[in-house]
């Protein structure tokens, strides 16, 4: 039985791409590139298991980074490199197609739905430059682009898939009712990158950090972000979920240049200051974190927060009066 290799975002256009293939008696095996900024790679889960197939989960690697900050494509109308980033991926399921021996990888891409990575020449170049040029299939605009090498040697049958085009969802979900999917996704990007107000926290990091990792991007996603200057900048949880978080990302071992931020003598919110600390910026980012708590009686003088930076742990005042005089010109980056 021929195999394939479906890119699987859980998203409708890719469910279809597997079921399109599952009535040809193609074997298939879901993967899910999971980036820093993909939400939850739930959604792909859940598809997964509503479609009957084996999931591979692959995450990005550091190169991604290099990616980011300067895509040979260029970035779309937030922060996100789309073109550069489903080559990318695309990649990814070559090298997974070769390992299984499968005879094609598919997508569920629709010709021009998305302006800027799925118009005829981005598809083509796609399919050339992630060396799958012949073993990259679009189920759902087949009939528009060229025959796959599996199409030409009677693999899967052209006939059987479809010419789809642009952005309309009607005829998706028309097909999805007539393949029992259950369940039809609401349309999401389910990337950050493509929101308008997340990309200046991403332009911050790109021209602030020469070194940014991974972990500065998964970063990205939590709280709200200050920058104090060049060097230094501080992020604070908006409830008990991310103050976990900023206390999970303090621990990691990349993350040499984090100092975490607790209070000590009141309720407020967890705080993680990247970059090297001087007194100054460990007071100013105690002052940031009682900026954005209900909790300290009016009539306090002074808090005190603890700073932890590896085994290290130092006790730091904060005083009331100068609070919110010392923060007073921080505004988060939306």
């Amino acid at each position: 039985m021929p195999s394939a290799i479906v890119l699987l975002s859980g998203g409708l256009d890719s469910m279809l791409a597997v079921r399109l293939l599952q009535q040809q008696d193609i074997a298939i095996e879901g993967l899910h590139v999971q980036t820093p900024f993909t939400r939850s790679e739930q959604p792909a889960v859940r598809a997964a298991g509503e479609l009957g197939i084996p999931l591979a989960i692959r995450c990005v690697g550091e190169d991604y980074v290099a990616l980011l900050r300067d895509p040979r494509f260029g970035y779309g109308k937030g922060a996100n490199p789309c073109l550069d980033c489903h080559l990318y991926m695309t990649r990814i399921a070559g090298q997974l197609m070769r390992q299984r021996d499968a005879c094609v990888v598919a997508t569920g891409e629709v010709l021009g739905q998305r302006l800027m990575s799925q118009k005829r020449q981005d598809l083509d170049l796609i399919s050339r430059r992630s060396g799958l040029d012949g073993r990259l299939l679009r189920p759902l605009s087949a009939r528009w682009l060229e025959p796959t090498i599996a199409e030409q040697e009677g693999l899967i049958n052209r006939e059987l898939l479809c010419d789809f085009t642009g952005r309309g969802r009607g005829r998706s979900i028309a097909l999805a009712k007539r393949l029992e999917i259950r369940h039809i996704p609401s349309p999401s990007s389910g990337c950050a990158l493509v929101e308008r107000t997340f990309a200046p926290r991403v332009r911050d990091l790109l021209q602030f950090n020469a070194v940014a990792t991974l972990w500065d991007c998964e970063l990205l996603k939590i709280g709200r972000h200050f920058r104090l200057d060049p060097l230094q900048k501080v992020v604070l949880g908006r409830n008990a979920e991310e103050n976990a978080a900023i206390g999970s990302l303090a621990v990691r071992g990349d993350a040499v240049q984090a100092t975490l931020l607790e209070p000590e003598s009141f309720v407020g919110p967890n705080a993680l200051l990247c970059g090297p600390t001087t007194e100054e910026t460990l007071r100013l980012s105690g002052a940031l974190m009682v900026r954005y708590t209900r909790q300290v009686d009016s009539n306090c003088q002074e808090v005190l927060v603890c700073a932890r930076r590896g085994p290290a742990r130092q006790i730091v005042p904060v005083e009331m009066s100068d609070a919110a005089q010392a923060c007073s010109g921080y505004s988060p980056i939306t």
